[in-house]
């Protein structure tokens, strides 16, 4: 406080001998001196905080940005470890692969030839069967029409007494003599 008593007693005398002319720009100056003063001993410790609070925040967004920057730079220098065993490894899958196709490609007709006997195969199989099924029934059928024939030759040969029927009988039994 004495300071700035002394400040203001050695202004005043200085404009009383007119040192210091009181005009509009220096009236503009003592009050833009006096806001700075005040604002530096009333707002120090404020602006000081603000400073580091400010001063942390870069730092912090500084050391981020840096970890950022290592992290890619480690994962990009991984990476171009990695690429060329990638690229022989994406070309040892080509060649595996083509090996691959072709071999399908080759396979392919045999593959195709094998279904299409085994399906040939159970075609015929189910035909043979129906063919073995057809003849018991034509046999089955021809018996009973001989069964039929032989039961109406013997009716008509006993029952009716008709000559040419006994005449047949006798032909047909002098065959089957001959036969034997």
């Amino acid at each position: 406080m004495l300071n700035l008593s002394i400040v203001i007693g050695v202004s005043l005398i200085l404009i009383s001998k007119n040192i210091i002319l009181l005009n509009e720009e220096t009236l503009i100056l003592l009050c833009f001196i006096t806001f700075c003063y005040l604002g530096f001993t009333k707002l120090k410790d404020s602006i000081a905080e603000d400073f580091d609070n400010q001063k942390n925040k870069i730092r912090n967004e500084f050391l981020e940005s840096f970890q950022l920057v290592l992290n890619s730079v480690s994962i990009n220098l991984k990476w171009w470890k990695i690429f060329p065993g990638l690229i022989t490894n994406f070309v040892r899958l080509e060649t595996h692969l083509k090996s691959l196709s072709s071999v399908m490609v080759l396979q392919l007709p045999i593959i195709k030839n094998h279904e299409i006997k085994r399906k040939y195969f159970k075609k015929l199989a189910f035909t043979k069967r129906l063919e073995q099924h057809t003849n018991k029934l034509i046999v089955l059928l021809l018996i009973k029409k001989i069964e039929k024939i032989t039961f109406l030759k013997y009716f008509y040969s006993t029952k009716i007494k008709i000559s040419p029927f006994k005449c047949n009988s006798q032909i047909a039994l002098r065959e089957y003599i001959e036969i034997i």
